[in-house]
């Protein structure tokens, strides 16, 4: 089908906050920008004579049958209660973004197409590092929730008692200090994200799982060096410092089980404290090797986009 016949629906879960609604506008833009497909919409229902694409959660789009013709979907170490019923056939066409999620979901009883890594604004390759000058040691992103995935209470009192320069894009309430900067999640222009990255040292990012760790790529992207939790997803793309796990277990959030690695805060610390000792020619280095393993992504995903397309984008 050719791109300018071609009508397309992305589905996903508007209104939300988090990566989701952001991930679908990427798309967006990227199908109209670059594929030249003008008919494009993002609602959060599957539309009768369009190509729906969704972009949500797996686990939980498949138990509340959330319909699409392709899926592109993601999962923070989910897992179905024993009542939930769970459709693992309610999509012809299924992607998701790392290995991590293709093996659980296959465990599942999905079948799973491939793996596409997601987009990121492609402003964030520009070379921003070398004209805006270091404001910040550690930069900090990510929503606040019930329980506390990104372990953001750890990280606010970790930057508290070590008195870091931070810049946190973050609801999580963190008491006024002069050496730190706060702008509420969500609320953040593409623009000024990507000048934020630039101005900082480092991303600290200590999620206990994840479906797939945007805020690495994007820093990576911009020549930030993460300070990153060694587990899924993001673990395998990520290039920087590792923080190691301590274990890992089943919980409870989300209303469903979640997988999650143990994040102990002397790890964090220790990270921290290596990553702010770190030489010019060290952090240069390891700068270089972040932007270069997120081109490779970026052109990967290029590459696949067209997958999503009504017969793979022929």
């Amino acid at each position: 089908m050719k791109a300018g016949t071609m009508r397309i629906n992305i589905r996903t879960c508007l209104g939300a906050f988090g990566s989701l609604p952001y991930c679908a506008k990427l798309l967006l833009n990227f199908l109209k920008n670059r594929m030249y497909i003008d008919d494009i919409v993002v609602t959060n229902e599957y539309i009768p004579n369009r190509w729906n694409i969704i972009v949500d959660e797996a686990v939980s789009s498949a138990i509340y049958d959330r319909k699409a013709d392709v899926a592109w979907v993601d999962t923070p170490g989910m897992l179905p209660l024993s009542y939930h019923k769970v459709d693992t056939d309610i999509w012809s066409k299924l992607y998701t973004t790392s290995e991590f999620n293709k093996q659980l979901l296959e465990e599942l009883g999905f079948k799973v197409d491939g793996v596409i890594y997601r987009l990121i604004d492609d402003r964030l390759f520009y070379p921003l590092k070398e004209y805006v000058g270091t404001k910040y040691d550690i930069i900090t992103i990510g929503k606040h929730c019930m329980c506390d995935r990104k372990n953001l209470r750890m990280q606010r009192d970790i930057i508290l008692s070590k008195r870091i320069k931070s810049v946190i894009i973050s609801d999580i309430w963190i008491p006024k200090r002069p050496w730190i900067k706060q702008y509420n999640f969500g609320t953040v222009p593409d623009a000024l994200k990507a000048r934020l990255l630039a101005e900082s040292r480092f991303l600290l990012w200590t999620s206990f799982v994840e479906g797939f760790g945007m805020p690495v790529y994007e820093a990576m992207a911009i020549g930030t060096v993460p300070i990153y939790t060694d587990v899924p997803a993001h673990n395998e793309f990520a290039v920087g410092i590792p923080i190691k796990a301590d274990g890992k277990a089943k919980g409870f959030c989300y209303g469903t089980r979640v997988i999650k690695w143990y994040i102990d805060r002397k790890e964090v610390e220790e990270a921290i404290d290596y990553a702010l000792g770190m030489g010019k020619e060290e952090y240069e280095d390891l700068s270089e090797k972040c932007k270069e393993k997120a081109v490779e992504m970026y052109n990967e995903t290029v590459d696949k986009i067209k997958l999503l397309l009504p017969g793979g984008g022929r």
